[in-house]
């Protein structure tokens, strides 16, 4: 695990099981688009989520016990422009900037991956599966142009519901 005050890198954070849970999951085209998930930290952990073991590990960085639900989704072959995760439609109306607890970005399938890399400002990170990203809200960040199978799962812990889902 390598952390610094912003980002944390683990490696190898699903059992197998678990992985192709996530991987048979978001396979599904229609899986992998945007997603509301109503629920605290504690209950999606207790109902054993299949994205619980991910925020069980986020939770161990950021508190996440006012989180009131999750935004989910799957990157598969689509390239990120630097942005930083926020409430993208009050951000549109008022031009407010809310931001979730934190973000995770788990690498769920990487396979003859050229390019790809996870972007900040001051740091490339490069994709391999099982690995799991965690960094607080407000952070700019995107995704380098690659070749090859790149399947990211993105979860933005979030204290209160976007104005999308309500």
């Amino acid at each position: 695990m390598m952390t610094n005050r912003m980002l944390t890198i683990i490696d190898n954070v699903l059992d197998a099981d678990n992985l192709q849970n996530v991987q048979n999951y978001f396979s599904e085209e229609s899986a992998r688009s945007l997603r509301w998930v109503d629920g605290s930290f504690e209950s999606l952990i207790k109902e054993n989520y299949f994205l619980s073991e991910l925020l069980k590990q986020a939770g161990l960085m950021f508190d996440l016990s006012p989180m009131v639900g999750i935004e989910q989704w799957s990157h598969y072959g689509n390239k990120l422009d630097w942005h930083v995760d926020k409430d993208e439609l009050l951000a549109e109306r008022t031009g407010e900037l809310a931001c979730p607890i934190c973000s995770i970005v788990f690498y769920a399938n990487i396979n003859n991956l050229v390019g790809g890399n996870f972007m900040m400002t001051d740091v490339h990170i490069t994709p391999k599966t099982n690995r799991m990203l965690v960094f607080g809200s407000n952070i700019l960040h995107g995704v380098d142009t690659w070749n090859g199978t790149r399947m990211s799962v993105a979860v933005n812990a979030w204290a209160n519901k976007p104005i999308g889902y309500s």
